[in-house]
């Protein structure tokens, strides 16, 4: 479909495809009817033989089976065996003194190891061992492998008739299981279980007419119970290789195992491919030679239309580039005039409408800067005053001062508007030392900056606008202690700054407040003018006060030296 919708938007393309294909679709459609007949003819012989080789290979194996389960009834009706199975299940009513058991279990385990024998020589030596259990779970064994695998499994195995032998749906160390199940004939109590088990790497014999990997041997739910490829036995059969292989299945009536084979194609079908990849060629020559024709005829038309069109693309995409040499004077070249003109333009006019709106911001910020810096002067001068007039606190004044003197030279120094966070936060330090000097006691601070947020950008004199708001609408009207905690944390790759005051809980009254100050204002439009209208200030009421979140980017810049640079000093 990829290739369909690329091909309909170029119409280079499209007009190569229209003429090539007048002289494609007959060869192909000549091609094509010659290679199915002929596919059909040979693979319907091809099935027939198959046919009657799974047959015969079928009823050979149908045959061994069906001898290993006559000699596993003849051995579930041995004398021996049932008086050996009986006195396990019923002591009370088939008694045996120990001696007389010992002697019973010594002949069974010896007409065990005959009839294994026997097996061998009249069947084939396909068998790998032969068990027999009795309703205890005493085993009983002849044979290479006394292991059993899936004992619980044979017990449990649900059989169609009472004490006619079946073949198990399943492989134990991956043998085939002829499983009897031995019934008392009197009371129809189960006695206990004989189990055949042939040898994984002998049974392939019976099909070894079969190439190797070709013949598998499955149950009724595709798992493989029997292959010369041990390493398939258990799995479910792969799925066929349709192209390259013909695939042929029966179903045993005797044991309900499928005989499944996966032949690969004969060399007659194989010369048929020959042929057809041989018409498909020629039908490709002479399909490339069209293009290749097409292509150099159309190529001076469409070349110029797919030059404009892509520069279209890059126009949507705000990069603007002018087409050049397409040379003609026909219809093509007065629309590629036409497009370098509407280019020109659409750069002057957003050069133009770039430079009105940068004009206004910086106008917008400059008046925010202004308003902002006397302002900030006036309240902390304001403070110093109130600390001047105590007695007891004059001596304090000179730390006050140089506090004071740290502020006003990173307020009114020249330099970019942003500031790392930990500058920035250095100088609220510095402006709630001022206050603390003022209130003494009853007011503290905390500040709580992550290492990873210190090199932050953020606007110069974002926070002091804040704190001065807490003490001025809350802190100042408390009787308790006053305090004010700064937090900086990440929220969805944005920092967030909290200002939080415990000023509400003297005059909640006097705290509540639909809108913001002019002080708030100001900084949400310093946000929403540097960052967007995504970004901004929230205010939200406290248990004890107010709360103030501050929502930024998270930008970084050179690293540089924190306070000398931005002539703020730490206390």
């Amino acid at each position: 479909m990829k290739i369909v919708r690329f091909v309909r938007s170029k119409l280079h393309y499209k007009m190569m495809l229209i003429y090539s294909l007048l002289t494609l679709i007959p060869l192909i459609i000549v091609s094509a009817t010659f290679y199915v007949t002929s596919k059909r003819i040979l693979e319907n012989n091809v099935d027939q033989s198959f046919e009657r080789t799974m047959a015969e290979t079928s009823d050979k194996i149908d045959g061994v089976f069906k001898a290993f389960a006559r000699e596993a009834s003849g051995i579930g009706d041995n004398r021996f065996v049932n008086a050996l199975l009986r006195n396990a299940s019923m002591p009370d009513r088939y008694p045996l003194a120990p001696s007389e058991r010992d002697a019973l279990e010594e002949r069974v385990e010896e007409m065990l190891r005959i009839e294994l024998e026997d097996m061998s020589k009249n069947i084939g030596d396909f068998a790998d061992s032969i068990h027999l259990f009795d309703a205890e779970g005493k085993h009983y064994f002849t044979g290479s492998n006394p292991d059993i695998q899936y004992y619980e499994a044979i017990v449990i195995m649900p059989f169609e008739k009472q004490g006619v032998p079946e073949w198990a749906f399943f492989v134990d160390h991956h043998r085939l299981i002829c499983n009897l199940q031995l019934v008392d004939p009197e009371l129809g109590t189960v006695l206990g279980n004989l189990v055949v088990l042939l040898d994984p790497i002998k049974v392939p014999s019976l099909y070894d007419s079969y190439d190797r990997g070709s013949f598998f041997i499955t149950s009724a739910s595709n798992v493989v119970l029997s292959s010369d490829l041990r390493q398939s036995i258990g799995e479910l059969i792969p799925s066929p290789a349709t192209r390259d292989t013909i695939a042929t299945e029966t179903k045993s009536k005797s044991t309900g195992f499928k005989y499944v084979s996966r032949i690969p194609v004969s060399e007659a079908s194989a010369g048929i491919r020959r042929l057809a990849v041989f018409s498909v060629a020629v039908a490709l020559a002479a399909w490339i030679a069209v293009i290749v024709i097409t292509y150099y005829v159309l190529r001076k038309i469409t070349s110029p239309l797919a030059t404009l069109s892509k520069l279209m693309r890059k126009a949507e995409k705000e990069n603007y580039q002018l087409i050049e040499n397409f040379g003609s004077h026909d219809e093509i070249a007065q629309l590629c005039h036409s497009f370098n003109r509407m280019i020109l333009e659409t750069k002057d006019l957003i050069q133009k409408v770039y430079k009105a709106e940068l004009e206004q911001k910086e106008a917008q910020l400059a008046a925010i800067r202004t308003y902002f810096n006397p302002h900030f002067l006036h309240n902390t001068l304001e403070y110093v005053s109130i600390l001047a007039k105590s007695n007891d606190k004059i001596e304090r004044i000179p730390y006050v001062v140089k506090s004071l003197s740290s502020i006003i030279r990173f307020s009114i120094s020249p330099g970019k508007p942003f500031v790392p966070l930990d500058v920035e936060m250095n100088f609220a330090k510095i402006y709630m030392q001022i206050h603390q000097y003022r209130f003494e006691d009853r007011f503290e601070y905390g500040i709580d900056l992550p290492e990873h947020l210190k090199q932050v950008e953020v606007p110069k004199l974002i926070l002091q606008p804040i704190i001065e708001n807490a003490f001025v609408h809350g802190i100042d009207h408390i009787r308790g202690i006053g305090r004010i905690d700064i937090r900086a944390y990440e929220s969805q790759f944005n920092l967030v700054i909290e200002i939080e005051d415990n000023g509400g809980s003297a005059q909640p009254p006097a705290r509540e407040s639909k809108g913001m100050g002019s002080g708030l204002k100001g900084i949400e439009s310093r946000i929403r003018l540097h960052f967007g209208e995504r970004y901004g200030i929230e205010k939200r009421q406290g248990e004890q006060g107010m709360i103030i979140r501050l929502l930024l980017p998270i930008l970084f810049n050179e690293p540089a030296e924190l306070s000398t640079r931005e002539g703020i000093a730490s206390p």
